[in-house]
C-alpha cells in the first residue's frame, strides 16, 4: 500500500491564520477513508520520520518553516517562533523525484530552500500575493469534472514560476488565478492545490474527491486530476 506523509504545521508556531493540526486531521481522514496510509509529522520537528520510506510527500504548513538555503533555523522572528532547520531526509526526498503534493499556505513555506521553490513551482510573494474575503465559492475544474463549492480563501497574483497545467481557477479584478497546478517533468508530479483554507475546505463530498484525485495521478494510479 502507498504511504503518504503529511508535514503538517503547528498553528500559533508556523502562522497564526491557519489551524494546521486540523485541516492536516481532515486530510489525513479523507485519505485514510480511500484506502491510503497516512502519516501526519509536525514540520516543526528537528526529524522527520519515515520520508525516506514515503510514496507521496503532502505539505501542509505555514510560513514560520521558512528556513535558510543551508539548512539552518533563520535568525530572528522565524528561529524564535521555533522553526527548525531542514533534516536531510527532506531534500533528499525532493531530489529522488517521488511526488509533491502542496496545500494552501505551501506556497509560502521552505521560502529559502531553493529546492522547494523549484519543486512546488508557485510562490505567495508578500505584498503582491492576496486573497479576496474568505466566502462560499462555487468553482468549476477545467477537466470536466463537477462543480466544487467550498467555504475557502481563493489566493491570487500568486508567482507560478514554472509551465503547468491550470486545472482550477476563478477570476478576480478581470484576471484567471490558477488555483490548482498540475505538472509532470524531471522532478516528478507535483500538484499544487490553493485551497485548504480551513476543515471547511474538505466538507463536500466533491472536495474529498478532487483530493483523492490528486494523490490518485501524483502515485501514477489515475488520470490527471
Amino acid at each position: 500500500m502507498p504511504r503518504i506523509v503529511i508535514l503538517s504545521g503547528v498553528t500559533g508556531i508556523d502562522d497564526r491564520w491557519h489551524d494546521f493540526a486540523a485541516t492536516s486531521s481532515v486530510i489525513a481522514a479523507v485519505l485514510t477513508e480511500a484506502g491510503w496510509s497516512c502519516d501526519v509529522v509536525p514540520t516543526a520537528r528537528s526529524e522527520w520520520a519515515g520520508l525516506a520510506e514515503a510514496d507521496l510527500l503532502v505539505v501542509n504548513s505555514g510560513r514560520a518553516a521558512r528556513l535558510t538555503d543551508a539548512g539552518r533555523a533563520p535568525v530572528g522572528g522565524d528561529a524564535r517562533r521555533g522553526a527548525v532547520g531542514a533534516p536531510a531526509a527532506l531534500l533528499s526526498y525532493l531530489a529522488s523525484g517521488r511526488p509533491v503534493l502542496g496545500i494552501h499556505s505551501a506556497a509560502d513555506t521552505f521560502a529559502a530552500i531553493p529546492q522547494w521553490r523549484d519543486r512546488l513551482g508557485v510562490r505567495w510573494i508578500e505584498g503582491t500575493s492576496m486573497h479576496p474575503p474568505i466566502g462560499w465559492v462555487t468553482l468549476t475544474p477545467a477537466t470536466g469534472h463537477p462543480e466544487v463549492t467550498v467555504f475557502d480563501e481563493l489566493y491570487s497574483f500568486l508567482e507560478v514560476r514554472r509551465p503547468a497545467d491550470v486545472l482550477l481557477s476563478h477570476r478576480f479584478r478581470e484576471v484567471d488565478h490558477p488555483l490548482v497546478l498540475a505538472r509532470e517533468d524531471g522532478d516528478g508530479r507535483t500538484i499544487y492545490d490553493a485551497l485548504g483554507h480551513g476543515p471547511e475546505s474538505y466538507a463536500s463530498r466533491a472536495r474529498q474527491d478532487m483530493l483523492g484525485r490528486h494523490v490518485r495521478w501524483l502515485l501514477g494510479s489515475g488520470h490527471q486530476t
